[in-house]
C-alpha cells in the first residue's frame, strides 16, 4: 500500500513542552498523561521518515520522543521499538476491516481500498476495544466522500459498505426469547423486531456479486450470489436496482433475504415496536390493494423464522436497525 503523504507527527497539544520534559509515571496523572504520549505515538498516521524525524516537523521528530521514553534493547533502537507497535496497530486495523468488509476491497482493489481505511480511521479513530466496532461509521465516512467512489456509482460503493456493515451487525446482535405457547398474544400485543434483524433499502443489488468470502444468503426465491467485477472502461457491470433485504441470524450463520417492498414497509413497523393491528392498518392505508391473505403468508413465515419477539430491542450499538 502507498499511504497518502501526511504529516505523521504528534499533535502539539500532546508534546511535552522542552522545560516539562516527557510525562514521569510517578503519579497516577504523570502515568495517565505518558499512557496518552505513548498511544498518540503508535496511532500517528503513516507518514514517511526522514534520518529518523518525520518530514515536516524538524527538531520535535518522534524519534527523540522515542528515546526518552524507550530504552534500546540489545538490537534495536528506541524509534525502532516504538515503530514495531505503531506499525502492527495499523496492520491490524486494516485486516480487521479488510476481513470486514470484502466486497469493497475487491470493487476497488488494495491499494485504494487501505487508502480509504486509512483517511477513515483518521477521522474516525476505534473508540472501542471491541474490533467488531471498527467499521461502524464507515458507511457514514463514505456518504461525507462521494469522491472516493470514482469510477463507481457513489450509491453502489455506500450501498456495498451498508450491506457489510449489516451482517457484522446480525452476527453479534443478541437474539431475545421467542412469546411461548403460554403467553397469549393478541392484535394488541406490541411486537418487536430481533436485534438480529437488520433492514436495508437499497438502490444497488450489491446482495448478488459477492466475494467468496462473504456469508450465504438464505435459499429464497430472488436470492443469488456472483461477483461485483468493473468493466474496461471503469464503469460497474451492474445496473441500479431497487433492493428491499432483510438480514437475519439462524444459530451461527447470517443470512438475507428480499422482500417485496409491501411486506418490508409492514416488516419495519415493529423496529421501534407496534401491535399487529397498528402494523396492518397502516399497510393497508399505504397499500390498500394488498390481498389479505399476503398478511397471514408473511406472518406465519416470519412466525417460523423467529423474526418477532415481545421484547424490545437493546439499546446497545450491536442491535440490528432498519435503514
Amino acid at each position: 500500500m502507498k499511504p497518502e503523504k501526511r504529516i505523521a507527527s504528534l499533535p502539539r497539544s500532546l508534546r511535552p513542552s522542552p522545560e516539562a520534559g516527557s510525562p514521569k509515571a510517578d503519579s497516577v496523572e504523570g502515568l495517565r498523561a505518558l499512557q496518552r504520549l505513548f498511544y498518540s505515538c503508535i496511532t500517528r498516521p503513516p507518514g514517511p521518515k526522514d534520518g529518523g524525524k518525520t518530514k515536516g516537523d524538524p527538531g520535535e521528530g518522534t524519534a527523540g520522543l522515542a528515546a526518552e521514553l524507550i530504552r534500546p534493547s540489545a538490537t534495536l533502537n528506541p524509534f525502532d521499538r516504538l515503530e514495531i507497535y505503531h506499525r502492527q496497530y495499523w496492520l491490524r486495523l486494516r485486516e480487521a476491516l479488510s476481513e470486514d468488509f470484502p466486497g469493497l476491497e475487491t470493487l476497488l482493489g488494495s491499494e485504494r481500498f487501505f487508502g480509504l481505511l486509512e483517511a477513515y480511521l483518521l477521522r474516525y479513530p476505534p473508540t472501542s476495544p471491541m474490533l467488531r466496532e471498527l467499521g461502524s461509521r464507515l458507511p457514514r465516512f463514505l456518504r461525507e466522500e462521494p469522491d472516493r467512489a470514482a469510477p463507481y456509482p457513489h450509491q453502489l460503493l455506500l450501498d456495498l459498505a451498508r450491506f457489510e456493515w449489516a451482517k457484522i451487525l446480525s452476527f453479534y446482535a443478541p437474539e431475545q426469547p421467542l412469546p411461548q405457547k403460554e403467553e397469549r398474544t393478541t392484535p394488541q400485543t406490541r411486537l418487536f423486531l430481533q436485534p438480529h434483524l437488520v433492514l436495508l433499502d437499497l438502490r444497488y443489488p450489491v446482495d448478488r456479486w459477492t466475494p467468496e468470502t462473504r456469508l450465504p444468503s438464505a435459499p429464497a426465491e430472488g436470492a443469488s450470489a456472483g461477483r461485483l467485477r468493473p468493466t474496461r472502461s471503469g464503469e460497474s457491470a451492474i445496473s441500479p436496482e431497487r433492493r428491499r433485504i432483510v438480514l437475519h441470524r439462524q444459530g451461527r450463520t447470517v443470512y438475507h433475504k428480499i422482500l417485496p417492498r409491501e411486506a418490508f414497509f409492514l416488516l419495519r413497523s415493529f423496529s421501534k415496536g407496534s401491535s399487529l393491528l397498528q402494523a396492518c392498518n397502516r399497510t393497508a392505508e399505504k397499500f390498500p390493494d394488498l390481498p389479505p391473505g399476503h398478511y397471514e403468508e408473511w406472518f406465519r413465515e416470519w412466525a417460523s423464522l423467529g423474526w418477532l419477539t415481545v421484547q424490545p430491542r437493546s439499546r446497545s450499538r450491536s442491535a440490528g436497525r432498519s435503514s
